[in-house]
């Protein structure tokens, strides 16, 4: 099997980045690099776990957990089922938070997943140790695994952020949170690999905001009067979030994504 009959197989699945996802396939499973894929571009290998990856992608299984880890701010992070796949778009949430984040920061990261949002702003802020709250058992394991592989001393706190987690005396200087903000109406209207994809990380079962009001209810009274609150959410639901967050004092400010939509809110106490 060649790069191009992958990407042929995967063009007729609907997949419009056939040729980068063939060359990624390939290059997992033949452990040649991506360089030398494009100077050999008729190598032909054959494997039984290529040609069942291939399948699987056909059917719309998401690459990521086919390969088992994906890039997220430069950085590697291990992903399985378990986890909500890390997205570019998130990386705003990162760049905005690393205007004030110092590597002395407290910072706390809410539905963290595979822990991709803490990991990279530890990371990049010169920051070692961070807390983070997964109501996953197995999502909470694969992050506890990242942050360490990243050199990091977190604790990863197993719990529902419906309530408070922590106790009355932990404050924190940033605090990210990136909830389950789908719409349970909107959710089957998206591409096909979201159904892959936990459901309780990507949807609260309603209209996607009460895991956001639970974020600035139950954790802004652990956030710093300096501090600052950083909200992932989807491109409507702006509005509705700098409501929630006027309830509980905090003002808003919009942060937007590559494409130009409102994807997160920056609180911060008036």
């Amino acid at each position: 099997m060649t790069v191009k009959e992958i990407s042929e197989k995967l063009l007729q699945a609907g997949i419009e980045n056939s040729l980068f996802e063939a060359r990624l396939l390939m290059s997992h499973f033949s452990n040649k690099s991506m360089t030398v894929l494009l100077a050999e571009p008729d190598f032909d290998f054959i494997s039984d776990r290529l040609e069942k990856a291939v399948k699987l992608r056909c059917g719309r299984y998401p690459l990521q957990y086919i390969i088992g880890s994906w890039e997220f701010c430069g950085l590697g992070f291990e992903i399985n089922e378990s986890c909500l796949i890390p997205r570019q778009d998130t990386e705003v949430i990162v760049e905005y938070a690393l205007k004030t984040a110092s590597n002395h920061s407290a910072v706390l990261d809410l539905c963290t997943g595979t822990g991709c949002i803490l990991g990279a702003v530890l990371k990049l802020s010169g920051n070692t140790k961070g807390t983070a709250i997964e109501l996953s058992c197995e999502a909470a394991s694969v992050a506890e695994r990242n942050l360490s592989n990243l050199g990091l001393d977190c604790t990863v706190i197993r719990g529902d952020i419906r309530q408070d987690l922590l106790l009355p005396g932990d404050m924190y200087d940033l605090i990210t949170c990136n909830p389950p903000y789908i719409s349970k109406d909107t959710l089957p209207t998206l591409e096909p690999e979201l159904s892959f994809e936990p459901e309780s990380a990507l949807t609260d079962g309603g209209d996607g905001l009460s895991l956001i009001e639970a974020a600035i209810k139950n954790y802004s009274p652990h956030l710093k009067k300096t501090g600052t609150m950083v909200i992932e959410h989807g491109y409507d639901q702006s509005d509705k979030v700098a409501v929630l967050a006027e309830e509980f004092g905090l003002g808003a400010d919009v942060i937007y994504d590559y494409n130009g939509l409102k994807r997160g809110a920056a609180l911060k106490f008036k």
